[in-house]
């Protein structure tokens, strides 16, 4: 049974939309995403696409004994047309400039191209959204939806992880950039966390995180106040705090009645640092029992994600059910005040 029909609080997560989204999956050759294919096509909550090559797609569904059919539950796209010589050519600088061991240099080349496929039909309207990331590294996926996709070229790119426990839901978001985040970039990630959130039903209750390990902590302070005030800019309707420590933000999620407005608890959390959101989670994860959907790739305007290798086929339907869905139209006016996003303020 999928994770959010066992979750039942919020079951608009899994509400399947009047026309059914087309959803490629760039590792076809994944037995979770062929099993995922299956769940969606039972559900009939989106029109599934894989990348991959034909015949090894058809010999895993035959090897699992999997009840799809290709060209009929499924289409495969197989990695050939005439972007191949620049996807190899992005694949091995890109490996070198990142200074991975790559055994079998010729075939990480030959296989690396999948995300750049997909991307590809996400920006020609073939697909509505891509979800990739079942195998590989993060880094290699992020570089080749950047190089493809518009929005991630000129929007703060953020991650979102979406936790449901005891009736509650708690987002974690950190932000995806080399240098210091500035207020913009603060602002921009956090709308989009709000919008996510508001997709799904539930009001944003936002708290920017002060990060104790950043070598800028003397001036965080200054720059999560006025990251808050341009979020209010964006979207005056949004609840948003800063600074706040993170023991305070997660004594509000307790319940323990330490955080500045223990009556509303916080359930979006943004740090300022690439890394600490999925550190939060795992802590969470190994203490309690708290289950995610996720992660979501901000800045993409919800058509392509990056999910992790230790994913489940399961939360693989339910993020499918959820990709490519148009945010603005959600219940909540999150972002839509006329203004955009992708340009809150100056950059400071």
């Amino acid at each position: 049974m999928p994770l959010l029909e066992a979750t039942a609080q919020l079951p608009r997560l899994r509400r399947t939309p009047r026309l059914r989204k087309r959803i490629i999956f760039a590792e076809g050759h994944d037995l979770r995403v062929l099993r995922a294919v299956q769940g969606i096509v039972e559900g009939q909550s989106a029109v599934p696409i894989v990348v991959g090559f034909e015949k090894d797609v058809c010999n895993r569904i035959a090897e699992a004994d999997i009840g799809l059919r290709v060209g009929h539950d499924l289409e495969v796209v197989e990695p050939h047309d005439e972007f191949e010589f620049f996807d190899q050519w992005l694949a091995f600088s890109s490996a070198r400039q990142m200074k991975w061991s790559v055994p079998d240099l010729p075939l990480f080349i030959r296989d690396s191209r999948n995300t750049a496929s997909a991307a590809r039909l996400v920006v020609g309207s073939r697909a509505d959204c891509l979800i990739c990331g079942t195998s590989g590294e993060f880094p290699w996926h992020f570089v080749q939806l950047k190089e493809m996709l518009a929005s991630l070229q000129r929007q703060t790119a953020g991650t979102l992880h979406m936790l449901f426990a005891n009736e509650r839901l708690l987002c974690l978001s950190d932000i995806i950039v080399d240098e210091v985040a500035n207020p913009a970039q603060l602002a921009e990630v956090a709308v989009a966390a709000a919008q996510h959130v508001s997709a799904i039903g539930e009001r944003p209750r936002i708290a920017l995180c002060l990060d104790r390990c950043g070598k800028d902590s003397l001036s965080q302070g200054d720059r999560l106040r006025k990251a808050a005030q341009l979020v209010k800019a964006a979207a005056a309707e949004l609840d948003v705090d800063a600074p706040v420590a993170l023991v305070d933000a997660m004594s509000a999620v307790d319940g323990s009645g330490r955080a500045k407005r223990t009556d509303v608890p916080y359930n979006v959390l943004i740090f300022s640092r690439a890394g600490i959101a999925a550190t939060v989670r795992d802590v969470l994860r190994s203490n309690s029992d708290w289950s995610e959907v996720g992660p979501f790739l901000l800045g993409t305007a919800n058509r392509a994600h990056i999910v992790t290798p230790e994913i489940s086929f399961k939360t693989l339907i339910d993020m499918a059910s959820f990709a490519g869905r148009n945010l603005d139209g959600s219940s909540s006016s999150v972002g839509s005040t006329g203004r955009n996003t992708h340009n809150l303020g100056e950059r400071w």
